[in-house]
């Protein structure tokens, strides 16, 4: 009677002599993650911390059945494109993935890759590749949730989670926050480590607009009378706003005298205001770069009505509002619409509505669109969350509208997308990447589509 071994489902355990835990490999390319890309028998490997034109010495650290991810354990041969991380702690914070390579390069592999994706399964080539938006690489980020921890020695811990883990890295300076973010981590510090035992701090929340900002401390329960006045001295001084968040997620604001957190999307453009847990466009100066490049694209006339779908804040509506006939903007969040609504009338700008609505769902039973959509828009701007605009693509064709502009952060969502404004009768006629996100895998773009 034949006794083979029973296997109860999964792929067959691969021998280390067919699957080695260390191998060289010739790294042709980088992965939308920004791991280098290799072939090693026939198979593909991803490897963290390797860029094309290297050979590497790497470790196998998971096995699938048609590819293998590993890590880089040394560079054999470098390119020319690598340089120095500008931070001490990078490789072990999970918050970058490309310090090791330089800004430029970073942003020109973001550019190739988009636009890889979108001839590979789209078949789709803009017609104008303009300038990708640039900024700089350090000091960008204006808002960040950090971690906060305490060990049982009553250690503090505050920082970021560790590359592939849920576990803190405690960080003194992140080089990518903006300045005034990392002076009040700095003082905010020794303020915790003389409160005893925080173990109920769990986050710390902190958005910056262009003169103050918001700190927001997430908590499991109550904070001492004596650790929340030294915050809101601390928070006076910085002139940041001071909210506790509880396990209810309401926002308790505590007094400071700082001003309410507003920012401009363009130079000498409308004011608007925002609270803690309201979506900002981390990089500022991208942000505007973005924004008036949107207005030149589309270039709104004093006659023409805009549609702007998940309009949030009102990033687009009220700076395009200044240029056109009307503007009508939809939110899926009923508190920013109240918002938007609040910043249009602050800023007197009249010719804008808000509407909430669900952009996932068919939207042509809903109460705005039935007000709002007999006259047609003669410009549409999209500005997406990751899943992308699927739904209100669909029914672009319905709207006459003469362009389109599409905001993306998941290049898979713009290729989808893009292919259905194409059967729809539009062309791609302008397309830049933006580096929204320096040293990180993260890639955003914007397109225009005409008819």
């Amino acid at each position: 009677m034949s006794r083979k071994r029973i296997r109860f489902g999964g792929p067959a355990r691969q021998s280390a002599a067919t699957t080695p835990t260390q191998l060289d490999a010739e790294v042709h390319n980088l992965s939308l993650d920004g791991r280098g890309v290799a072939r090693v028998d026939g198979k593909t490997l991803f490897i963290s911390g390797a860029l094309p034109g290297e050979r590497v010495r790497a470790r196998v650290t998971t096995r699938h059945k048609r590819f293998d991810e590993a890590e880089t354990l040394e560079v054999l041969q470098a390119s020319s494109e690598r340089q120095t991380p500008p931070c001490a702690y990078y490789g072990r914070c999970g918050g970058c993935q490309l310090q090791h390579l330089t800004p430029e390069a970073q942003i020109q592999h973001k550019e190739r890759l988009v636009l890889d994706q979108l001839q590979r399964f789209a078949n789709v080539t803009p017609e104008i590749v303009e300038p990708a938006l640039r900024s700089s690489d350090l000091g960008y980020r204006r808002s960040a949730r950090i971690g906060v921890n305490q060990r049982s020695d009553g250690e503090l811990l505050i920082g970021f989670r560790r590359q592939s883990s849920n576990k803190l890295i405690d960080i003194d300076n992140c080089p990518v926050l903006e300045p005034s973010i990392n002076a009040l981590l700095s003082d905010i510090r020794p303020l915790l480590s003389d409160a005893g035992n925080i173990k109920h701090v769990t986050h710390l929340d902190i958005s910056c607009g262009d003169q103050s900002g918001s700190l927001t401390l997430r908590l499991t329960r109550r904070l001492n009378d004596e650790c929340i006045s030294a915050l809101q001295q601390l928070c006076e001084e910085q002139g940041f706003k001071l909210y506790l968040q509880g396990n209810d997620n309401q926002l308790q604001a505590i007094a400071t005298g700082a001003a309410e957190p507003s920012y401009r999307p363009i130079e000498a453009g409308p004011e608007l205001q925002f609270v803690p847990g309201d979506f900002l466009q981390v990089n500022a100066e991208i942000n505007r770069q973005m924004v008036a490049r949107a207005i030149q694209w589309l270039a709104p006339t004093a006659t023409e009505r805009v549609l702007d779908l998940f309009c949030g804040l009102g990033n687009f509506t009220l700076p395009l509002a200044q240029h056109a006939g009307e503007v009508i903007g939809i939110e899926g969040s009923a508190e920013m619409v109240t918002r938007t609504r609040d910043n249009a009338s602050r800023n007197g700008l009249a010719n804008v509505s808000v509407f909430k609505s669900d952009l996932s769902q068919d939207i042509r039973d809903t109460s705005w669109y039935q007000q709002a959509s007999g006259q047609g828009f003669d410009l549409i701007v999209l500005d997406p969350p990751r899943a992308g605009a699927e739904e209100c693509v669909r029914q672009l064709r319905q709207y006459g509208a003469r362009a389109v502009l599409y905001i993306a952060c998941n290049p898979a969502s713009l290729v989808r997308d893009a292919q259905l404004l194409i059967e729809s009768g539009y062309r791609m006629t302008r397309f830049a990447v933006m580096d929204m996100f320096p040293h990180t895998a993260h890639v955003e773009s914007m397109a225009l589509f005409e008819c």
